[in-house]
């Protein structure tokens, strides 16, 4: 029974939230906490960075390019630039009106994608647990 408690608690997997809007960051987070992650979140693009080259390193970043379109955008990019970091899965939240932008300048790979809002939660929920085993055998 403690191995198997022990074993649970080592498949939780830790998500950084990097939302800059405080009310969208506490939905967001008690979201995805109900859904059974660990959460921690960073309001700035420098929180993002550091929490990544800091232990324990997340599992995924999700981006949300609500409020701050060219700051997520970079914040994005970076992953996929920066060779420490572009092992690391990062899902971005756009909304629909942001579709061309993203499109265009969003670099997306096996370890990076693009949701757009209005999403169903499962196909959110499926594709963030789809990233972290996909980084597993980066």
């Amino acid at each position: 029974m403690e191995n198997q408690a022990r074993r649970l608690k080592k498949e939780v997997k830790t998500v950084l939230v990097f939302e800059p809007d405080e009310t969208s960051l506490e939905k967001l987070s008690g979201f995805l906490k109900k859904e059974g992650f660990r959460v921690l979140s960073t309001q700035r693009p420098e929180g993002v960075e550091f929490r990544f080259k800091n232990w324990p390193k997340p599992d995924l970043l999700i981006i949300s390019a609500h409020k701050q379109l060219k700051v997520a955008l970079k914040t994005f990019n970076a992953f996929s630039w920066d060779p420490y970091l572009a092992k690391c899965p990062v899902f971005l939240i756009g909304a629909d009106r942001q579709r061309e932008i993203l499109t265009h300048h969003a670099k997306v790979d096996h370890l990076r994608k693009i949701i757009l809002t209005p999403f169903k939660t499962e196909l959110f929920v499926r594709v963030i647990h789809s990233l972290i085993r996909r980084a597993k055998h980066a």
